[in-house]
């Protein structure tokens, strides 16, 4: 199938409703121009000078094809009858007013015109097809009305029929024919110059035909105006301006008004007609030149963009260089490739691309420049090759080849090719390389596909002692000893064959019959057919190497500083010897030996003296050991004793190890002469026994490094077994510092309150203490991780929780009448307060919540104190002038020392439960909290008394002036719902 041409008509036969609407919106739009020409009358009422129902048939059937036929003549014969023609008129007169029109549409198809007046010569088609079609529409009309009697003259009513047709369908159908989408998307994007079009040409119009001095003939204006639309909107545009102007000018000629107006019915109507029929012409005119224009830059531009295309599929760079008279450089046109190699658009470089000799090599400048010179004075070619730097600091070698041509304003054009030469600069110099390294220092070789020998280097000859002559053309020879014999040599030729590579240790012969070892390399290299063709040897004489292999496995197995086997010895050995114990039914045992005091001693008296006490260690050890048992060093003051073949009983094992253990530590307790100086010192000692294949070599070292610890611990100087339980409390810890680990990330702590109450039963506070409720294990007492937290570090980042939890509270006090007078007591640890942005940390929480700070009270321990007095006292009165106040919890049972005391800017004392507890049965107790309490009210302190479980207690720290309590005889520590309670019954606190 063909494609369609611009003429052929938009048909959709599987739409009929969109048939349908066309059909009745054309003679609905046929009706009303009909019914407006016969507004405009002229020499008879019945016939008009402008037709436009002819020009909207005209474009209904080049657009929509001969069905229209049909709508057309029905609108026609509804028209004719409205204007008061009979029946018959009206039929006869509707067949020539179809005619016509079908008859300038044939003629149009025939001539392949396009509707969208691309060019000249649709206009020129357009304009003979209508004015044929039309005479045969004027002349049915005519003769019509002169049978009828209803004219008297043919000739004038024919001209005027057929002049109305002819520019009704130069104004209406090009209108019609170019409207679409696109046309009315370009007039929308352009609605405020529309607009503005609008306006003037509205006041052209009124100056031509209805300013009373219209004698001034100034219709050219309005000709002339016609070329902005056509040139801005396109042929809808130009169309819809020369419509209006065309409608305005005979409407206003048909009232008597304009340029237009003659006493010569005649000569008036064929001015106008003219007038008429160029503003139609004249925009159809300048949008076919326009189209034709655009086309041809179109074309220009496409056949340009194909050079291009070429250009760019070149291996290189086109372009055009111009060197002006006054030295200044341009680059006028450039292919794509010019982003590649020089990393610049061509409009960068189209007017000055002087600043590209800056990044050309100075080396390479003033060659480059000579050759430029000499090349434009003979006219002749210009080749150059130089380093050019890119944008990210690399360098590339390019080459310019150019042509010069001289240009009259004394310029010089070059036209040149521009490649990047890297790689074969980079392949030179590889192959410079390659020539070099085949005389380097390995002995190279290159053989035939049957091993004759065709070339070697020197290397080749100092190594072997043979020299080119005794070599070349003859078989490389194969030198078998007990390490290589047949078979080794037929692997050789298999890997060869299979893999075109092999590598290993190889004997030879030099020329003198001395035997030595080489590391070679063969490699097989094929054709374009995958034959061997060659086989290329490089080898080195490794003689020297095999001495170094004795001394780098002693490296790497044997401790440097006692000569003993080292870690990674020692593990080979107690694997194999777990390998084998399913083998033997005797028990093995591993003893884990640490110096006691071993950083003192390096700390006092140097690592020289450490190192010696490290040797003469070693040296007892392998005293006391059997031929069979290993003794290793791990590294720093760690040796490990593995003994074997102990008893099969594991009661006379852990007899014989404990003999032997306790031999070593008696040994490694006898003075040392170091130097100058005698050293005492000792060891500890961990032991595990293992019988079989049952264990791993790493629950060996855990569980021999556990029971070492356990005799550190028990005092040092001591040896100790390794006990299950050690190993179940480690489990358990290491267990507990998992989950405690993952608590915070799960929520899974919760701020229980512990009451304060005064002398009155009132509640003045509370203390927020910390709980740990596990999914799993339920509640966790605060005495099992606490101190792990502390131990870990985790009490930072969980007092950090702690803080902003009781922040959030004291917020929630603040905004409830019932709490807001309430104080909260906070425990920070003495790792969190030693944090060097603790009192920062704290602020930021304090300033982030909004909190009053006089109702947070921070509780700090004796020890936490009294560490760092100076720092501490810092910390504290900076978080002071905030507001926030402190209480140290626990006195008394530290060493607190009064003068630190009188320092420190505390708010309260709290005594310590332990006294309380006992305070009605033991006078000590009560004693020292007199004393506290005293103390505390003679420094102008507040006292709280912490463990208050009975009346008595209450009633005696009543009497001896404490006015504050905390403890189980008002309430144990209760989440926040059950805190609440509390507040809602204040008698339970009494």
């Amino acid at each position: 199938m063909s494609k369609p041409s611009a003429f052929q008509p938009t048909i959709n036969n599987k739409k009929p409703h969109a048939f349908t609407g066309r059909f009745l919106l054309l003679i609905v739009a046929y009706f009303f121009a009909g019914r407006l020409g016969f507004l405009i009358q002229y020499i008879n009422p019945n016939v008009s000078l402008l037709w436009l129902p002819a020009g909207i048939a005209v474009a209904a059937l080049i657009r929509y094809g001969n069905r229209m036929v049909l709508p057309i003549y029905l609108a026609s014969v509804v028209l004719e009858l409205s204007a008061g023609f009979s029946i018959p008129i009206a039929l006869t007169m509707s067949l020539g007013n179809t005619l016509g029109p079908l008859l300038c549409s044939l003629v149009l198809r025939h001539l392949k015109f396009n509707r969208q007046f691309i060019r000249r010569k649709d206009v020129v088609w357009f304009t003979v097809g209508t004015m044929a079609g039309m005479m045969l529409s004027a002349t049915g009309g005519s003769l019509t009305l002169w049978q009828r009697g209803l004219i008297t003259e043919v000739s004038p009513v024919w001209l005027t029929w057929w002049a109305g047709d002819v520019v009704g369908s130069l104004l209406i159908a090009p209108l019609l024919l170019s409207v679409s989408l696109e046309s009315l998307a370009l007039l929308r994007s352009r609605s405020k110059e529309v607009l503005a079009f609008l306006a003037v040409l509205f006041a052209i119009n009124w100056s031509i035909f209805l300013m009373p001095h219209y004698q001034l003939q100034l219709t050219f204006v309005a000709v002339a105006a016609i070329v902005w639309p056509a040139l801005r909107f396109g042929v809808t545009g130009a169309s819809l301006t020369a419509l209006a102007s065309a409608v305005f000018a005979a409407w206003a000629t048909s009232t008597g008004h304009g340029p237009f107006t003659n006493p010569e019915l005649r000569a008036n109507l064929l001015i106008l007609w003219v007038y008429m029929t160029t503003m139609a012409l004249l925009a159809l005119l300048i949008t076919a030149l326009q189209a034709e224009s655009a086309k041809a830059a179109q074309e220009v531009k496409e056949a340009f963009e194909r050079i291009n295309k070429v250009a760019s599929r070149l291996p290189g760079l086109v372009m055009q260089y111009r060197i002006r008279p006054d030295r200044s450089t341009c680059i006028p046109f450039a292919s794509d490739a010019i982003l590649s190699i020089f990393e610049v658009s061509q409009d960068q470089v189209a007017e000055n691309a002087l600043f590209l000799l800056d990044r050309v090599d100075q080396r390479d400048m003033e060659n480059g420049k000579n050759a430029i010179r000499e090349a434009a004075r003979t006219k002749s070619a210009w080749q150059s090759e130089f380093r050019f730097s890119r944008l990210d600091g690399s360098v590339r070698w390019l080459y310019i080849d150019g042509l010069p041509e001289s240009e009259e304003d004394g310029s010089m054009l070059w036209h040149c090719f521009v490649t990047d030469i890297t790689e074969r600069k980079q392949a030179e110099k590889d192959l410079r390389i390659a020539a070099f390294t085949f005389e380097s220092q390995e002995g190279i070789f290159v053989t035939n596909a049957e091993w004759t020998i065709l070339r070697v280097n020197h290397a080749f000859t100092h190594i072997t002692g043979y020299d080119n002559r005794e070599l070349l053309g003859h078989n490389l020879e194969h030198h078998t000893t007990k390490q290589q014999d047949h078979m080794f040599y037929d692997n050789i030729e298999r890997s060869l064959k299979q893999h075109h590579f092999w590598q290993g240790e190889l004997w030879s012969k030099r020329k003198n019959g001395e035997i030595y070892p080489q590391m070679i390399t063969l490699t097989a290299i094929t054709d374009s057919r995958g034959e061997v063709s060659n086989y290329i040897g490089s080898f080195t004489d490794i003689s020297r190497h095999k001495d170094y292999e004795a001394e780098i496995r002693n490296l790497a197995f044997y401790d440097p500083l006692t000569q003993l086997p080292n870690r990674r010895l020692l593990l080979d050995r107690l694997q194999h010897l777990i390998s084998r114990g399913n083998r033997s039914d005797t028990h093995s045992a591993i003893l884990f030996i640490d110096l006691d005091n071993f950083k003192t001693l390096n700390d006092t008296r140097g690592h020289d003296a450490g190192d010696i006490l490290l040797v003469e260690t070693a040296s007892r050890l392998q005293t006391c050991m059997r031929e069979s048992d290993t003794v290793a060093r791990l590294g720093g003051d760690e040796f490990v004793v593995v003994l074997e073949e102990l008893s099969t009983s594991r009661d006379e094992a852990i007899q014989q190890t404990d003999r032997i253990a306790e031999k070593i530590r008696q040994l490694l307790s006898l003075p040392y002469q170091i130097m100058d100086f005698e050293h005492h010192g000792s060891s500890s000692i961990g032991v595990c026994l293992f019988q079989g294949n049952d264990i791993t070599v790493k629950d060996l070292f855990k569980r021999a490094d556990t029971a070492m610890y356990e005799a550190k611990t028990s005092g040092r100087n001591a040896v100790r077994f390794f006990d299950p339980a050690m190993q179940a409390v480690l489990v358990v810890r290491m267990m507990l510092e998992s989950n405690l680990r993952l608590a915070l990330a799960n929520n899974q702590f919760e701020l229980y309150y512990q009451v304060q109450v005064n002398s009155d039963g009132n509640l003045i506070g509370a203390e927020a203490l910390l709980r740990w409720i596990h999914p799993d294990r339920g509640f966790i007492s605060p005495a099992d991780f606490i101190p792990l937290a502390e131990e870990t570090g985790l009490i930072i980042p969980i007092g950090l929780w702690v803080l902003e939890t009781a922040c959030a509270q004291l917020k929630q006090w603040e905004n409830n009448e019932d709490t807001r007078h309430l104080s909260l007591a906070v425990n920070v640890s003495a790792k969190q307060f030693k944090q060097a942005d603790f009192v920062d940390t704290f602020s930021e929480i304090v300033s982030r919540h909004d909190i009053d700070p006089t109702r947070l009270k921070i509780e700090l321990t004796e020890s936490t104190v009294l560490d760092n007095v100076d720092a501490t006292t810092e910390k504290m009165h900076e978080l002071k002038k905030l507001g926030i106040s402190f209480s140290m919890d626990d006195f008394g049972t530290g060493y607190s020392s009064l003068a630190y005391l009188q320092r420190l800017p505390l708010n309260q004392l709290k005594i310590d439960q332990s006294f309380v507890r006992d305070l009605s049965d033991d006078e000590n107790d009560a004693t020292i909290v007199r004393a506290i309490i005293s103390l505390g009210t003679n420094l102008g302190l507040n006292v709280i008394a912490e463990g208050v479980e009975t009346s008595a207690q209450r009633s005696f720290l009543i009497e001896h002036n404490c006015y504050a309590f905390q403890g189980y005889l008002f309430s144990k520590p209760v989440p926040m719902d059950g805190f609440l309670k509390l507040l809602k019954r204040p008698e339970l606190l009494k």
